[in-house]
């Protein structure tokens, strides 16, 4: 193969990570039935793939006829790599990005045989089959073509790693924020739950005796039908009545008004504006402590929802992830759907 200048070298590694994001991207894309876009970083290139294919170019070197030494080589070497790389991110961002617990014969997770004998079958396919096309590639280039396409690649590049980076530490961030305020999450749910009942309550009420109410309006007046509107709500939720009582009183002292003028009255008074809003408060924070938010943070950004949603398979030993997880998966229409109720 001959040796290849630093700027060879550069494109190489470009060209592996994309490549490589290629393969595992159609891979899990068809093994889930629809489409991902996997890993650490947000673009189409994975690291691992990069560093893995430049090491396997070095080592193989002079021995690309050895087809036993080639499939050592990524047998071990892809394995180390994948060992390395999967701890020291677990050490970082408290995740790990794959998960092979289920597979046979695997250590902790992060690796397991099935896995090693695919690198080293992918270390053969590649030193014999791809390399010798990817190396001409950049063969005939001048100096200008390799500074204009790697200048470009690699600000893209390292300004998605530099935001991946950032987004993996504010998960981390998160996840520990949202075990931190289970509780205070639970204590919502259950106030938002009373809140609907006591929404709920009133409604059912005032609907069973609307039909009444316009039908003595009909026959008997709007006096009549204001004291027959403040019976019918002696057993209402003590907030709500209290209010309705005293739109009634306003409403008996004016005979003009019509039985659909007291309905919009009863719809309008303060405190079951009061309770909507309260429940809207109430939903809000509570759609960002389920985020792992707080005051100051916030909801998830789309990069920290978007890396949870290209790894599905990402795992943590940290308590809150997988409800974090939940809700990044979680779909808007589907987080919005309390509030249409």
């Amino acid at each position: 193969m001959g040796s290849y200048t630093v700027l060879q070298w550069a494109t190489f590694f470009m060209l592996y990570c994309i490549l490589g994001w290629c393969f595992e991207s159609t891979y899990c894309s068809i093994k889930s039935g629809h489409l991902q876009n996997r890993g650490f970083c947000h673009g189409p290139w994975l690291p691992i793939y990069g560093v893995g294919a430049s090491i396997l170019i070095i080592l193989t070197h002079g021995h690309e006829g050895n087809l036993l030494y080639l499939f050592f080589v990524g047998f071990f070497g892809g394995t180390t790599l994948e060992l390395t790389t999967g701890l020291i991110m677990n050490r970082i961002f408290h995740m790990r990005w794959w998960d092979y617990s289920q597979n046979p014969l695997n250590f902790h997770g992060y690796i397991c045989l099935p896995a090693s004998v695919g690198w080293g079958i992918a270390a053969v396919f590649v030193t014999r089959a791809v390399h010798p096309y990817v190396a001409d590639i950049p063969a005939k280039w001048s100096y200008i073509h390799f500074i204009v396409v790697d200048t470009m690649f690699y600000t893209l590049f390292v300004e998605d790693i530099v935001f991946s980076v950032i987004g993996a530490l504010e998960l981390r961030e998160r996840v520990a924020r949202l075990a931190k305020n289970s509780e205070e999450i639970q204590s919502l749910r259950k106030s938002i739950a009373e809140v609907y009942d006591r929404l709920a309550t009133a409604r059912a009420d005032f609907g069973q005796s609307a039909g009444e109410l316009l039908e003595v309006q009909k026959t008997e007046g709007n006096v009549a039908a204001a004291k027959f509107m403040a019976n019918s709500i002696k057993d209402s939720t003590v907030a709500v009545a209290s209010s309705v009582r005293n739109s009634v009183q306003n409403v008996a002292g004016d005979v003009k008004d019509s039985a659909g003028a007291m309905i919009g009255r009863f719809w309008k008074n303060e405190n079951l504006q009061d309770l909507e809003k309260s429940r809207e408060q109430m939903e809000e924070q509570l759609s960002i402590l389920e985020d792992g938010g707080n005051a100051q943070s916030g909801k998830m950004p789309w990069w920290v929802k978007t890396m949870l949603r290209n790894n599905p398979e990402a795992v943590s030993e940290e308590r809150g992830f997988d409800d974090l997880k939940k809700a990044a998966m979680k779909p808007l229409k589907e987080k919005k759907e309390r509030t249409s109720l």
